[in-house]
């Protein structure tokens, strides 16, 4: 019997019939979340963000699931429903394929920072004329990477290559080509201490959840730029917020956010040195293509299950 594939995406014809290579007994339909009906029923492989995941929902009209892969490389909604945390299911991610927009994402917002090209935007659209205020460079300061996978190595080499200095929090020790000192999570403070810009790249767990709070920020230095793109919850918003408006830290850049879409209300737009993008750095036109990849690596294997890449472990979280 040929596998049912369904994506909560909508593919291209081209990855449509790349997948089939990969494994020709298959048939793959794209439907949203919303129009699916009792096409569930059939379902034996399951693609999609985690976003569009609620189990709670789709799992018990799903007997024979057998994979959930997900575009995204959170897999934090899935692993909020018991039933699916407990199943065996087998759970892949996509994991790897963000470094590259992601670390000229943060390169960018440091440039923009650091060379004042946002004063200079808001200056043009007042038809002014004067000089920036105070632009720096890169070369030769100091950034540290807290959460040392895919994305903080590629991270981690864009900012070597701009001249800095570049350290590193990790669980475990490693060899790392481009990071010049490297912490575990124990010695976080030495790594907050002596950086002029912090980058958090880490997965969203019970040990990583508000992590980032008033008593890390302290840890900072007063120059320091701090600058979130892995998940909201890792930063504790209205100690951020506080060491803003105080001045306590130079400058910020949020790319996610305790509550998405972030609220009207929220104090968050208001606060100075603040930039906000809407959880956009992983976005690119080879973001689909680079996620597939990895779902047809595996495809070819499945359901045997061995040397399968980017299995989640879910007791871990990642």
């Amino acid at each position: 019997m040929a596998l049912q594939i369904l994506s909560f995406v909508r593919l291209s014809d081209k990855q449509i019939g790349l997948i089939h290579q990969s494994y020709p007994h298959c048939q793959c339909r794209c439907i949203r979340p919303s129009e699916v009906g009792d096409v569930l029923s059939e379902v034996d492989i399951l693609l999609g963000y985690d976003a569009q995941m609620d189990m709670e929902k789709y799992l018990p009209k799903m007997p024979r699931l057998q994979w959930i892969h997900t575009y995204s490389a959170g897999v934090e909604k899935l692993l909020s429903n018991v039933t699916f945390s407990q199943s065996d299911i087998l759970l892949t991610n996509s994991r790897g394929i963000h470094g590259i927009p992601m670390a000229e994402h943060v390169l960018g917002t440091m440039l923009a920072s650091g060379r004042c090209l946002i004063e200079a935007w808001e200056n043009q659209k007042a038809h002014t004329w004067k000089r920036l205020t105070e632009p720096d460079e890169l070369f030769g300061k100091t950034a540290a990477i807290i959460g040392l996978g895919s994305i903080g190595r590629e991270i981690a080499k864009h900012l070597k290559n701009m001249g800095m200095r570049v350290v590193a929090v990790k669980q475990t020790t490693s060899t790392e080509p481009f990071v010049d000192q490297l912490f575990t999570i124990d010695h976080l403070p030495a790594a907050l201490s002596c950086a002029d810009y912090i980058i958090v790249t880490l997965p969203l767990t019970p040990q990583t959840k508000k992590l980032f709070n008033r008593k890390t920020f302290d840890m900072m230095k007063e120059n320091a730029f701090f600058i979130n793109v892995s998940r909201g919850d890792v930063v504790e918003e209205t100690d951020l917020v506080e060491a803003l408006t105080t001045k306590r830290i130079r400058g910020a850049s949020l790319d996610v956010f305790t509550t998405e879409p972030l609220p009207e209300d929220s104090p968050l737009w208001d606060v100075p040195n603040l930039f906000i993008t809407p959880h956009h750095s992983a976005i690119s036109p080879m973001y689909l293509d680079r996620s597939l990849k990895i779902f047809r690596n595996n495809l070819q294997i499945f359901p045997q299950r061995i040397g399968m890449l980017n299995v989640v472990d879910k007791q871990r979280g990642y």
